[in-house]
């Protein structure tokens, strides 16, 4: 008759095989993963895996243990996947790499930025690069993407967020689109006001003009004045060049007083923002991931797949490396209903080992992932 020894040792001598194959099957996973690395493919395949899994559940005899066998090959994958990461990105955040990288602002670089003289925007890539920028506006945003692409200009500074109105996703959905990295950031108090030619009053307007963000940021004020006609233009500064150029009584656009100063036009309502704390956030983007030693910010993106427990298995990494997420925006992937990217802004460095860590944790269980940037945070 058998007793609990003979048991125990029937596990240690299947253990010592499973030991052995384990040890052949990551010998195989560390070559799969020099390939990846070699054709530039993702860690992770969820279409394999979930073959993988099939296969080996029809290799079963007692379906018993159908769902025990499913969570084994799923926790096997996920560690071979782990050791391809760590073998794969041993050396991708080290120090002399960052040092490679490390941020250098020439003098002969040209800033593009959205909208025209006057704008926000414009009043951000000053703040940010200094009154003796090389610069170049342009009207869409689009164009800003394309001409970095084009080589027309080394980097680009756009808007991607208002305290009031929340992300800028067509900005983000460029990002994806064009693959730039973001290399800087820097916030503006945005105070809007309602300009018009000289000598207007508020009884006289009919239409008004503005970028739909000066829409939404005044959006009280203008429940008042529910008779005006709201026409989108291309930006804000550029809603009040239009109505210098039109130069009638009856039209009006949301702007700021220095652009209105410019076109020496008229504040007819000073401050119309629905918060008086009105923020935006601008990032400077360029085709090269630039980085120093002292930046205490990150953005990354990846997938996120319409699976119970995914956004939980993906966050985690961060809450147990202790690392502090700042923003979290989701954007809808093209290819596929009801599966997401993930932009996510944390604060860290890439030198630190516990950033390192994380990083590579998700990037093992993301389908995509990319490093959009490291640098200074700017605080609003």
């Amino acid at each position: 008759m058998e007793n609990l020894d003979d048991y125990r040792k029937s596990i240690d001598e299947i253990d010592q095989k499973i030991t052995a194959l384990f040890e052949e099957r990551m010998n195989v996973v560390l070559k799969v993963g020099e390939y990846k690395k070699k054709n530039n493919l993702p860690i992770f395949n969820k279409n394999r895996e979930d073959e993988v899994i099939k296969k080996n559940l029809g290799y079963l005899k007692n379906k018993d243990y159908t769902k025990e066998t499913e969570k084994f090959f799923e926790k096997l994958m996920e560690v071979s996947r782990q050791l391809q990461s760590r073998k794969m990105n041993e050396d991708e955040l080290s120090e002399e790499k960052i040092n490679q990288i490390e941020s250098n602002y020439l003098e002969d670089k040209k800033v593009g930025f959205y909208g025209v003289q006057g704008s926000f925007t414009e009043e951000a890539m000053i703040k940010y690069f200094g009154e003796d920028v090389n610069s170049k506006s342009y009207e869409e945003f689009e164009d800003v993407f394309l001409a970095i692409k084009n080589n027309d200009i080394n980097y680009g500074i756009l808007p991607i967020e208002n305290s009031s109105t929340g992300a800028i996703s067509s900005v983000y959905d460029l990002l994806y689109k064009y693959g730039f990295f973001i290399n800087g950031e820097i916030c503006i108090k945005i105070n809007q006001n309602l300009i018009g030619i000289k000598g207007s009053n508020l009884n006289e307007i009919k239409e008004l003009y503005s970028h739909t963000q000066g829409f939404q940021q005044t959006s009280d004020f203008l429940k008042k004045y529910n008779k005006w006609k709201l026409i989108p233009f291309h930006s804000t500064a550029d809603s009040v060049k239009l109505i210098k150029d039109l130069n009638h009584k009856s039209k009006a656009a949301i702007g700021s007083k220095r652009v209105a100063n410019m076109y020496d036009l008229d504040i007819i309502k000073e401050n119309i923002n629905n918060q008086s704390e009105n923020f935006t956030r601008f990032v400077i983007i360029s085709k090269e991931l630039e980085d120093n030693k002292n930046s205490n910010k990150i953005s990354v993106v990846f997938s996120l797949e319409d699976k119970a427990g995914t956004l939980y298995k993906l966050l985690r990494h961060f809450a147990e490396n202790n690392i502090n997420m700042i923003k979290i925006e989701s954007r809808p992937m093209k290819n596929g209903p009801w599966k997401y990217f993930l932009y996510v802004d944390f604060e860290g460095n890439l030198l630190w080992e516990k950033v390192k860590k994380a990083l590579n944790l998700i990037e093992q269980s993301s389908a995509y992932f990319k490093l959009l940037g490291a640098y200074e945070k700017n605080r609003c």
